[in-house]
């Protein structure tokens, strides 16, 4: 079951994720039809802009963490990010950042064109500023 939000804001922990400067968001099951077996790829985890990446310890909600289930690939679409990687993390932090625990450093992903995701994506309403935000707020 795909659930939850990928947020495309400011964020006081993770940094400015905004899609040219303006708060998105895009509800993950808008991208569930794209989750098909041959959009799937085996990549590194350097290439992966993810929020907390260079977060060390990385904030995690712990029962998020250890409900991580790592043999569901992430979301990955090629496009901007804080970090300058080829890809942009739709969804699976929580399981990159177990798989990197383990000593993994590669892992199968979707990835999803940059056009579709664009066109998926949601102006945040403009009750909620940037500094409200939250990774697991949801509207």
């Amino acid at each position: 079951m795909l659930i939850g939000n990928h947020w495309c804001n400011v964020d006081p922990t993770y940094g400015d994720w905004r899609i040219d400067e303006k708060d998105y968001i895009l509800p993950l099951e808008r991208i569930k039809k794209y989750l098909k077996k041959e959009s799937k790829q085996l990549v590194k985890f350097s290439d992966i802009g993810y929020k907390g990446k260079n977060i060390n310890p990385p904030y995690n909600i712990q029962e998020r963490y250890d409900a991580a289930d790592i043999n569901f690939p992430g979301i990955l679409t090629v496009g901007s990010n804080p970090y300058n990687c080829k890809y942009r993390m739709v969804d699976g932090r929580h399981r990159i950042i177990k798989m990197t625990n383990m000593g993994i450093k590669e892992s199968m992903f979707y990835i999803i064109d940059y056009n579709i995701f664009l066109q998926r994506l949601r102006p945040v309403p403009k009750i909620y500023s940037s500094k409200q935000l939250q990774p697991n707020t949801h509207l």
